[in-house]
């Protein structure tokens, strides 16, 4: 019943994850990319509604592509994993022997020996569901079942990415003045990108305000960049 409990514990844990983990990716790419997108154009003088068009343009696109992108990344991750199971299948068919000294060999180094090692490998081996999950978990670490939905992966990096990326944006569509949009974009964009920081401790179990400073110095860093690129090439029209 506890080992159950812990499963069921470590499988939403499992999916919790994979959730944020699409979740920090798409606002970290939709916050980073459009702020230095836009005050790249800002930095080559463009006008504002020219500013306001390219800019919303860009946020479409560039979520499409992630959402894209996602879909068939994690479809091939998807189709290796069963690919990978096949191969399990028919090695544990053709060659069982040397699967069975593989499971074997794998609880000897877990500290089982003699007779104790002999029944659990017999029980193993006597459940061909059970030895192969055996099987895919120590040569491949595979859950067999547990595959990411690509659908389910790409609606949430696209709508992440495109609410995230309207966060600098926003300012742009509110007010004309384009050096005061870029200013108000700037502060949206690095008091969003410090939450999603600590948002993403969840994960990596680091310190929170380390984690939300890293985030805000990367988005300022891609800022100024390209603020001063978009200044150079404008020099030359």
């Amino acid at each position: 019943m506890v080992m159950k409990k812990k499963r069921e514990k470590f499988e939403s844990e499992h999916e919790k994850g994979k959730f944020i983990r699409h979740f920090v990716f798409g606002a970290e790419d939709g916050l980073i990319s459009t702020l230095g997108f836009l005050t790249g154009i800002v930095g080559a003088s463009l006008s504002h509604i020219t500013i306001v068009i390219v800019g919303i343009a860009e946020v479409f696109a560039a979520a499409l592509s992630m959402g894209i992108g996602t879909y068939l990344s994690t479809k091939s991750s998807v189709e290796l994993i069963k690919r990978n199971i096949d191969i399990e299948k028919d090695e544990i068919k053709i060659m069982p022997k040397r699967e069975r000294k593989e499971i074997e060999v794998m609880y000897r180094k877990k500290g089982f020996k003699g007779n104790k090692l002999k029944k659990i490998v017999d029980k193993i081996v006597s459940n061909k569901k059970v030895w192969l999950g055996e099987m895919l978990g120590f040569e491949l670490g595979i859950v067999p079942g547990k595959y990411e939905n690509p659908i389910k992966s790409a609606v949430i990096m696209f709508f992440t990415f495109i609410v995230l990326a309207f966060i600098p944006l926003a300012s742009y569509l509110f007010v004309e003045n384009v050096m005061s949009a870029l200013f108000t974009s700037v502060v949206l964009t690095m008091i969003t990108l410090f939450l999603v920081g600590a948002i993403k401790t969840k994960l990596t179990r680091k310190a929170w305000w380390k984690s939300g400073l890293e985030m805000m110095v990367l988005g300022l860093v891609a800022a100024i960049v390209t603020f001063y690129i978009g200044q150079f090439i404008s020099g030359f029209y």
